[in-house]
């Protein structure tokens, strides 16, 4: 009996969903062969390939390596700790565990002392030092970044640059890219005739094997090879959605759990998102009144095929964004506007950086000054690929909060409506329909986490709480830093988390003290966001954070208001919220930075909802006046001289908050968690649990 070909197209995709389940299964409850070893610092011997650290003893397991030195490719005998990566901590957060266990990844190795290097460069470090011969640091990590994928040295300010101007893609590696090198490698293997479609194909595994399986290393592999044994088959034209098809089957099948990576779902809906769009927005567009095409509806000139071209890229660049606008939204936290314009200058600039790259690697094995003379063209293209980036950070942006998944799912409901429409199947009036239905839909769901609430971020070992009230009134009391580090937490934990909690600017910030884990993180919001108030205690002569963070309130125009014990700060035009201020007294008691904290006592609805003690200990304690309250932040991240049995008896909370991270202070002391436990107060630390939420409506955590 004959069967036509989709039956056999279903069932062979119906073998690849079961055997993608039943390798997903064994994934999900396979166990961490290192867990064993979380926490204990010991001897580990084994390779380091210039990523990832493929540990031999004292078990098999492969580690992202935590070092305070640079560490070269090669074997490595280590006195180490492992630990368990840290998973999404706050809202806009990453999950970084989730991200290294997808790609097989047991934990990170916290280093302490390298006890044996010997250095083993590979192939790919070796191709490194060809590339970036002759270029400065930041023009030789963003080489490394796009040819390699090797982002370590990429500097966070450009990164964010990149991110902000809607072109953080070209940071990684993507079938772009890969597509630049293959068309490369084919035009200078002409010469091998029919030979040139086998020596590709070496290619291609040979690049997959040199920067890893990156899902869009994956499929635009898998894509190649498709095309390449279609050509030496002589099978004919491949059309382009069976052959994404296929290559998404085969990744699945391969590593199904990658099926929930952020970098798989872009790659993946670019690429379909170009396939579907390209075409029809191209035609619309050189028919635009003044578009491309002449009367005659052929291109007209040289102007025209400018126009042609430059419309094509366009439409390019709207097409691959589309899909995953949702995604883009709710994982950054804004939308650049004018995004498909950058990239239309900023992508063909970067594609020169493959074949310049590679050539100059490949030169550089043989003689690295002649790699270094392919880099002074390299150096002038980075240059104006990073000042397209620079120019477009501080263009026009829509930010966005945190997207849950049915805001995916309407999302996903209006392209493929508008797909539709692009293909003739669906009229504009029942497009718009279902578009209008999915907005809609999507409003209505409203938030998870609606306000009021008090967010405490995990800011590490800091202090960051956001208040947030209804008609979008939003307090901010610290923002967390990093003493002694280069780390910015303002610009990695505080803005995304305010972004996917929808907070675009901020009626009143308040700094309590001007402590680095409690004021660093108030420089990056109060230059990004706007500002209403500024709220401190008195300011503190030569202390360059107390004066650094005075200066930027007065260069962007933030009033700085100096508040004292007594007085009520109104929250809202409703009045439903307030501040008492608890402390510090008129003039200062001249005690230290910690003592003279501003405490403050939030009132919702006339209830006592929050004690916030920022850093004051058990005698300044006893110097205010306490009554019972909902929730007590615990003073100066639980140390021992904070937190009294007095302080306990007269506010009896109903939950106490840690702000609290991995430290060397003790913090939080062993008798502050006994002293509440013994009063029967539920206690919960940000180190352990993340960012904790509490509803205002009900004074109950929800974490």
């Amino acid at each position: 009996m004959h069967r036509s070909p989709r039956f056999g197209a279903l069932l062979l995709t119906l073998l690849a969903f079961l055997c993608a389940t039943l390798r997903y299964e064994l994934w999900e409850h396979a166990e961490n062969p290192a867990s064993p070893h979380f926490g204990v610092e010991q001897r580990w011997a084994g390779e380091y390939d210039g990523v990832h650290f493929r540990a031999s003893a004292p078990v098999e397991a492969r580690f992202a390596l935590v070092s305070p030195v640079d560490l070269r490719p090669g074997h490595l005998e280590l006195e180490a700790t492992a630990r368990a990566a840290s998973g999404k901590r706050n809202p806009g957060g990453f999950d970084y565990a989730a991200y290294l266990e997808r790609r097989g990844v047991a934990g990170q190795l916290f280093v302490r002392e390298v006890l044996v290097s010997v250095p083993r460069p590979g192939a790919r470090q070796r191709l490194e030092r060809g590339m970036r011969a002759g270029l400065d640091a930041e023009a030789g990590a963003l080489v490394s970044a796009v040819t390699l994928g090797l982002k370590d040295d990429l500097g966070d300010e450009l990164q964010e640059s990149f991110t902000r101007a809607g072109l953080a893609h070209l940071l990684a590696l993507s079938g772009l890219h890969f597509g630049v090198l293959l068309g490369a490698a084919g035009w200078l293997l002409r010469p091998l005739g029919r030979g040139r479609v086998y020596a590709l194909l070496l290619v291609t595994v040979s690049f997959v094997a040199l920067v890893g399986p990156a899902p869009s290393v994956v499929r635009a592999a898998s894509m190649a090879v498709a095309y390449l044994v279609s050509r030496a088959s002589g099978t004919g034209r491949l059309e382009p959605l069976p052959v994404l098809a296929l290559a998404a089957t085969v990744a699945l099948v391969a590593q199904p759990q990658m099926l929930f990576d952020l970098s798989f779902q872009l790659s993946y809906l670019a690429l379909l998102g170009l396939i579907t769009f390209t075409p029809p927005l191209s035609a619309a567009l050189a028919k635009w009144p003044g578009g491309a095409l002449g009367p005659s509806g052929r291109p007209e000139g040289s102007g025209r095929r400018f126009a042609t071209i430059a419309a094509t890229g366009l439409a390019a660049s709207v097409a691959a964004q589309l899909p995953s606008l949702s995604l883009v939204a709710g994982t950054f936290g804004s939308v650049p506007l004018v995004s498909p314009l950058v990239n239309l200058v900023a992508v063909p600039l970067s594609t020169l950086l493959v074949p310049l790259g590679f050539g100059a690697g490949l030169l550089g094995l043989l003689y690295e000054p002649l790699a270094g003379l392919v880099n002074r063209l390299t150096q002038v293209v980075v240059a104006a690929v990073t000042a397209v980036a620079r120019a477009s950070d501080g263009l026009p942006q829509l930010s966005w909060p945190e997207v849950e998944w049915p805001g995916h799912l309407c999302w996903a409901a209006f392209v493929l409506a508008l797909a539709l429409f692009c293909r003739g199947s669906l009229r504009l009036r029942s497009m718009l329909l279902i578009a209008l239905a999915a907005g809609a839909s999507s409003a209505a769901a409203g938030p998870s986490r609606p306000a009021p609430d008090i967010w405490f971020l995990d800011v590490g070992q800091g202090d960051a709480t956001l208040i947030r009230l209804p008609d979008r009134f939003e307090v901010l009391v610290d923002g967390g830093g990093s003493p002694f580090s280069a780390d910015d937490v303002g610009e990695r934990v505080v803005l995304p988390a305010l972004r996917a909690l929808d907070v675009d600017e901020l009626e009143v910030v308040v700094a309590t003290h001007p402590d680095a884990d409690h004021v660093e993180g108030l420089f990056t919001v109060l230059e990004r966001l706007p500002v209403g108030t500024l709220v401190t205690g008195p300011p503190s002569p030569g202390n360059a954070l107390d004066e650094r963070l005075r200066e930027i309130a007065a260069q962007r125009g933030v009033g700085v208001h100096v508040t004292v014990r007594a007085e009520t700060i109104v929250l809202g035009s409703r009045g439903e919220a307030v501040l008492e201020v608890l402390h510090p007294s008129a003039g200062g008691g001249g005690g230290s930075a910690n003592e003279e904290s501003v405490v403050l006592l939030l009132r919702y609805r006339g209830e006592p909802v929050a004690l916030l003690l920022a850093d004051v200990g058990s005698v300044t304690e006893g110097e205010l006046a306490l009554g019972r309250v909902a929730v007590l932040k615990v003073g100066h991240h639980g140390s021992r001289h904070s937190t009294s049995d007095a302080l306990l008896r007269a506010t009896a909370p109903a939950l106490a908050v840690v702000s609290v991270g991995r430290n060397n202070y003790g913090h939080p002391h062993p008798s502050v968690m006994a002293k509440l436990a013994e009063a029967g107060v539920p206690s919960v630390t940000t180190q352990e649990s993340g960012a904790v939420r509490i509803d205002l409506t009900r004074a109950l955590p929800r974490r």
